[in-house]
């Protein structure tokens, strides 16, 4: 009797381990059969949760075995573009290479594995082996020119990583990328630059727009990947304006052929500064270069050292004060004398022509061209107009043979303490007074001027 018992326990209890296990009774052996208490007892636990029972069951006829991504091959994690929520901030780079329908790489897409892997299904037998390295693999179908031929190779094609921007079976960006912008998959290397995008206020337009609007992804002759020679050659592929400006230009702004062209004042990705400027002011741009003297290049006359100039004369010119030296010069180059802006007689004496003067851009022209006033000028003797005097007439006096343009400190009204005729560099001894004044140049004895009571002037 106790034998029995045993034999019924050691039973029972490999039954409820095949249970447990989902083992069932092999059919060629013939299953115990269990007792009506037994039998009573699952029928009431198949009546009690049938529906756990059901959905497991159903989850497991339902659900396909996951697959693993072939490992060598596996596209770099790149960070997604999140997808803005209703009412959320839109992302920095706009997701402009998603494709209308999924991409599908051509053999991926008629699943013969065997075009690049050794095992014809990699996926069960989990052997990934490609049948060469990359990038000889991919270049049995693209066009191996890619990589040969140029002088500058981008990092990732030199390495053979192809899959580093493009994922090797499908994606649902333009030409299999693994991000959905280009400067998202550009940045998630060169991240340096990516922050300097997102804090920079303003971006060079084609810079905000892709990177390969001025870069080659793979190869090029030029430095960086760039289309063309980036300091000059580069920019006037869009800047046409300014290539056909610079051709013509008779006046040269000698920063343009510099050793970095173009990039001698602007940065080609952008600054916090208009224009891309490398300086915080156009006039702060300027005197980088124009911190020594330098030579004209049409005729080899020595510019002056403007910082110093400025330094040591502090009473400044409008345009001077703006910090804005392109009020009156083109820094690209110009027609005029001293790359102006409009014209201006580069010689002491010249024909009065309002047209001819630039100043009038700013200042009144009916400073110099009313005989009579007691309005639009203070240098007068009376109602008498002593700029009309000196510059309107066949051989009239240029505003530069009295007033220093940038900077003067020893007299007001920005006069020069010296001026040039010819080769003679005499002082103009400038006095002036409540209500008028006095000089004393070379070109006649002191005279007077009062716009209260008229002086007449016998020498």
């Amino acid at each position: 009797m106790i034998v029995s018992v045993r034999k019924i326990v050691f039973v029972s209890s490999v039954l409820a381990l095949m249970a447990l296990t989902g083992c069932t009774t092999p059919s060629k052996e013939k299953a115990p059969q269990d007792t009506e208490a037994v039998k009573t007892e699952k029928v009431k636990a198949a009546e009690e949760k049938p529906a756990e029972v059901t959905a497991e069951t159903q989850t497991k006829a339902e659900t396909p075995a996951a697959v693993e991504a072939p490992a060598p091959v596996e596209a770099p994690a790149v960070a997604e573009v999140p997808k803005p929520k209703a009412g959320a901030e839109e992302p920095f780079f706009e997701p402009n290479l998603l494709s209308e329908k999924e991409v599908v790489h051509p053999p991926f897409e008629w699943g013969d594995c065997t075009v690049c892997h050794k095992d014809k299904n990699p996926d069960k037998s989990k052997n990934y082996d490609l049948i060469m390295d990359t990038p000889d693999l991919c270049y049995q179908c693209h066009d191996k020119d890619l990589k040969e031929g140029k002088k500058f190779i981008h990092g990732p094609v030199a390495a053979g990583a192809c899959t580093a921007c493009h994922n090797p079976h499908k994606s649902p960006n333009k030409r299999l990328l693994v991000a959905s912008n280009i400067n998202e998959l550009c940045t998630s290397c060169h991240t340096a630059k990516g922050e300097f995008l997102h804090k920079t206020d303003n971006i060079h337009p084609p810079v905000k727009d892709q990177c390969i609007n001025c870069h080659d992804p793979h190869t090029e002759d030029y430095k960086y990947q760039l289309k063309a020679d980036g300091k000059k050659d580069l920019c006037l592929m869009c800047h046409a304006d300014k290539k056909e400006w610079i051709e013509k230009a008779k006046n040269k702004h000698g920063a343009i052929n510099r050793p970095n062209g173009c990039q001698e004042c602007h940065d080609p990705h952008g600054t916090g500064q208009p224009r891309m400027l490398k300086a915080d002011s156009i006039m702060n741009m300027c005197l980088t270069c124009h911190n020594e003297p330098l030579k004209r290049d049409e005729d080899g006359v020595t510019l002056i050292n403007m910082a110093k100039h400025l330094e040591e004369n502090p009473d400044w010119h409008g345009p001077i004060q703006w910090g804005d030296c392109a009020m009156c010069h083109n820094p690209h180059g110009s027609p005029n004398f001293r790359m102006l802006k409009k014209p201006f007689p580069s010689t002491f004496y010249a024909s009065f022509d309002v047209n001819n003067y630039i100043c009038f851009e700013c200042h009144e022209s009916k400073k110099v061209t009313e005989e009579r006033t007691t309005e639009y000028t203070n240098f007068r003797n009376g109602t008498k107009n002593l700029h009309y005097v000196h510059v309107d007439k066949k051989k009239g006096r240029t505003c530069r043979a009295c007033h220093d343009f940038h900077g003067t400190k020893d007299y007001p009204h920005h006069l020069r303490k010296k001026t040039k005729f010819g080769k003679i560099n005499f002082p103009i001894r400038y006095i002036e007074t409540p209500t008028g004044g006095s000089c004393a140049p070379a070109c006649h004895a002191r005279r007077y001027y009062d716009r209260e009571k008229p002086i007449v002037n016998t020498k």
